[in-house]
Protein backbone atom coordinates (compact mmCIF):
# COMPACT_ATOMS: atom_id res chain seq x y z
CA UNK A 1 0.00 0.00 0.00
CA UNK A 2 3.14 2.60 1.13
CA UNK A 3 4.27 1.57 -2.57
CA UNK A 4 1.49 2.30 -4.47
CA UNK A 5 1.04 5.90 -2.88
CA UNK A 6 4.64 7.00 -3.28
CA UNK A 7 4.37 5.88 -7.38
CA UNK A 8 1.37 7.90 -6.99
CA UNK A 9 2.63 10.64 -5.83
CA UNK A 10 5.56 10.72 -8.00
CA UNK A 11 3.13 10.46 -10.97
CA UNK A 12 1.30 13.27 -9.48
CA UNK A 13 4.16 15.05 -9.50
CA UNK A 14 5.62 14.45 -12.94
CA UNK A 15 2.55 15.36 -14.84
CA UNK A 16 2.04 18.51 -12.84
CA UNK A 17 5.85 19.30 -13.44
CA UNK A 18 4.86 18.57 -17.23
CA UNK A 19 2.05 20.63 -17.72
CA UNK A 20 3.39 23.72 -15.85
CA UNK A 21 6.18 23.93 -18.04
CA UNK A 22 4.18 23.19 -21.30
CA UNK A 23 1.57 25.33 -20.17
CA UNK A 24 1.36 28.71 -22.87
CA UNK A 25 1.99 31.75 -20.47
CA UNK A 26 0.26 34.79 -22.79
CA UNK A 27 3.08 36.84 -24.11
CA UNK A 28 3.13 40.27 -23.50
CA UNK A 29 2.49 42.22 -27.26
CA UNK A 30 4.33 45.67 -28.01
CA UNK A 31 2.19 46.71 -31.10
CA UNK A 32 -1.19 45.44 -29.90
CA UNK A 33 -4.20 46.34 -32.09
CA UNK A 34 -7.30 48.09 -31.07
CA UNK A 35 -9.42 44.96 -31.73
CA UNK A 36 -7.07 43.54 -28.73
CA UNK A 37 -7.28 46.85 -26.45
CA UNK A 38 -11.31 46.76 -26.93
CA UNK A 39 -12.06 43.14 -25.25
CA UNK A 40 -14.93 42.39 -24.68
CA UNK A 41 -15.02 42.93 -20.67
CA UNK A 42 -12.96 46.28 -21.42
CA UNK A 43 -16.34 47.55 -23.78
CA UNK A 44 -18.41 46.60 -21.15
CA UNK A 45 -16.97 48.58 -18.71
CA UNK A 46 -16.85 51.80 -20.65
CA UNK A 47 -21.01 50.83 -21.48
CA UNK A 48 -21.21 50.96 -18.23
CA UNK A 49 -19.44 53.99 -17.01
CA UNK A 50 -21.17 55.68 -19.88
CA UNK A 51 -23.70 57.48 -18.02
CA UNK A 52 -21.55 58.91 -15.40
CA UNK A 53 -19.50 60.21 -18.16
CA UNK A 54 -22.01 61.85 -20.49
CA UNK A 55 -23.47 63.22 -17.34
CA UNK A 56 -20.31 65.01 -16.65
CA UNK A 57 -19.44 65.75 -19.49
CA UNK A 58 -22.44 67.42 -20.56
CA UNK A 59 -22.85 69.79 -17.36
CA UNK A 60 -18.71 70.78 -18.08
CA UNK A 61 -19.10 71.36 -22.04
CA UNK A 62 -22.97 71.26 -23.26
CA UNK A 63 -22.40 71.19 -26.80
CA UNK A 64 -19.55 68.49 -26.87
CA UNK A 65 -19.39 64.90 -27.40
CA UNK A 66 -17.29 61.82 -27.22
CA UNK A 67 -17.21 57.87 -29.31
CA UNK A 68 -16.43 55.40 -26.57
CA UNK A 69 -14.86 53.21 -29.34
CA UNK A 70 -12.25 56.24 -28.96
CA UNK A 71 -12.50 55.98 -25.16
CA UNK A 72 -9.31 54.54 -23.04
CA UNK A 73 -8.98 53.09 -19.86
CA UNK A 74 -5.83 54.32 -18.35
CA UNK A 75 -6.14 53.06 -15.20
CA UNK A 76 -7.98 50.87 -12.65
CA UNK A 77 -6.67 50.41 -9.49
CA UNK A 78 -8.40 47.75 -6.39
CA UNK A 79 -8.70 50.39 -3.39
CA UNK A 80 -9.35 47.77 -0.72
CA UNK A 81 -7.19 43.73 -1.40
CA UNK A 82 -8.98 41.24 -0.18
CA UNK A 83 -11.33 38.12 -0.85
CA UNK A 84 -15.02 40.30 -1.53
CA UNK A 85 -13.30 44.06 -1.56
CA UNK A 86 -15.03 45.75 -4.53
CA UNK A 87 -13.22 49.31 -4.05
CA UNK A 88 -11.56 50.33 -7.18
CA UNK A 89 -10.75 53.62 -8.76
CA UNK A 90 -11.22 53.90 -12.79
CA UNK A 91 -9.16 56.48 -14.72
CA UNK A 92 -10.34 57.15 -18.23
CA UNK A 93 -9.33 59.71 -21.04
CA UNK A 94 -12.62 60.47 -24.02
CA UNK A 95 -11.55 62.56 -26.63
CA UNK A 96 -14.25 65.20 -27.30
CA UNK A 97 -15.94 66.79 -30.39
CA UNK A 98 -18.33 69.16 -31.31
CA UNK A 99 -20.55 68.22 -34.45
CA UNK A 100 -20.19 65.14 -36.44
CA UNK A 101 -16.96 66.46 -38.65
CA UNK A 102 -15.42 68.64 -36.63
CA UNK A 103 -11.83 67.59 -35.14
CA UNK A 104 -11.73 66.59 -31.43
CA UNK A 105 -11.35 69.77 -29.14
CA UNK A 106 -9.11 68.02 -26.65
CA UNK A 107 -9.51 65.00 -24.04
CA UNK A 108 -10.31 64.98 -20.75
CA UNK A 109 -9.94 62.54 -18.12
CA UNK A 110 -12.24 60.96 -15.44
CA UNK A 111 -11.29 58.92 -12.28
CA UNK A 112 -14.68 56.97 -11.14
CA UNK A 113 -14.99 55.53 -7.98
CA UNK A 114 -16.37 52.41 -8.92
CA UNK A 115 -17.62 49.85 -5.17
CA UNK A 116 -20.93 47.92 -5.03
CA UNK A 117 -22.72 51.04 -3.78
CA UNK A 118 -22.91 52.81 -7.01
CA UNK A 119 -20.33 54.80 -8.72
CA UNK A 120 -19.25 57.96 -8.30
CA UNK A 121 -17.23 60.65 -10.47
CA UNK A 122 -14.01 61.91 -8.13
CA UNK A 123 -11.49 63.70 -10.29
CA UNK A 124 -12.47 65.63 -13.83
CA UNK A 125 -9.50 66.43 -15.77
CA UNK A 126 -9.06 68.86 -18.82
Amino acid sequence: MKKISVIFLLLLISLTTVLYVTWKRPQIAENVSAEEIHSDFYDVLLVLLDPYARKVINKEYPSRSYALWDAEILEIKRLTGGYSQYDFTVKVKYDTYTGPFNPPEGPITLTFHVTTEGVSVKKIQK
